[in-house]
């Protein structure tokens, strides 16, 4: 029992020390700091240090600092080979954007299946999205539509946004604008109006006064609500082009559609 409470106490000392000595360097904006930290931690095998050392060594920028996507994909795949999967979708994204590394659809597709063999809603999205656009794969509609509706109902955000479009644009799927109206409002409602202006000017705001003379990374903390909130702001725009081409009752049936989605899957907003 006393090696237990010394064991599971030097764990949340680690976790502790992590949280400030890397996590925290990221939000307040010390990058080289930052890098330096996280360093430490990645050297010791903590895979959420390793993708963040890899984020910081190609994420940060202006200021003098350089670039180094040698180091940032080294210490993503490290992570990757441990099976964590944040690294995993990172070398898809890294793959498919062919920035870090030189463009290779086919293997980001292994990436995404890597991590959506776990359930990942990210990688059933990112696969939905290959087969969507015939990205490293042929163009399979219908497998696509699968894989948005899967991730979807669970509550996927882009996923439900792609599910939308899928049925405004009769992709492996006929054609409803119903169902394609109430997918993106579902997707749309994550976050009220009055809250994702705010949000968009503080935004704005933020880079307007950000100071080029000095590395920044702060925002690779935000990674995940930065996706989350474009998700939901290019949702809100879909369902205004839509409205141009529904009629009130059409529309009226669509929401009354969303209400009941929700309320079967329980699906909440957006935490920011």
């Amino acid at each position: 029992m006393t090696f237990f409470l010394m064991t599971f106490g030097m764990s949340v000392h680690a976790e502790l020390d992590f949280q400030s000595g890397c996590k925290d360097l990221i939000k307040s904006n010390q990058c080289i700091e930052a890098i330096e930290a996280c360093t430490v931690f990645a050297n010791q095998g903590n895979p959420e240090a390793q993708i963040l050392l890899g984020f910081l060594y190609s994420g940060t920028r202006y200021g003098d600092f350089r670039k180094n996507y040698k180091k940032s994909f080294t210490w993503i795949s490290v992570a990757a080979k441990q099976d964590y999967t944040k690294a995993q979708l990172a070398m898809a994204e890294m793959y498919k954007d062919g920035e870090v590394v030189p463009e290779n659809a086919r293997k980001a597709k292994v990436w995404y299946e890597k991590a959506a063999e776990k359930g990942n809603l990210d990688g059933i999205n990112g696969l939905a999205k290959l087969y969507r656009y015939g990205t490293g794969v042929r163009k399979d509609y219908e497998k696509a539509f699968q894989y948005y509706q899967q991730a979807a109902l669970a509550g996927h955000t882009r996923s439900q946004v792609g599910l939308g479009l899928s049925y405004r644009d009769a992709k492996g799927v006929k054609k409803n604008l119903v169902k394609a109206y109430a997918w993106l409002s579902i997707a749309a409602d994550k976050i009220d109006r009055q809250s994702l202006k705010a949000m968009e000017k503080r935004y704005k705001d933020e880079q307007e006064n950000l100071d080029k003379s000095v590395p920044q990374c702060k925002h690779l903390s935000k990674l995940d609500q930065m996706s989350e909130r474009f998700a939901i702001g290019y949702a809100r725009q879909m369902i205004l082009d839509l409205k141009q081409r529904m009629s009130i009752k059409q529309i009226n049936k669509a929401k009354k559609l969303a209400l009941e989605i929700k309320k079967e899957r329980a699906f909440t907003r957006s935490d920011f």
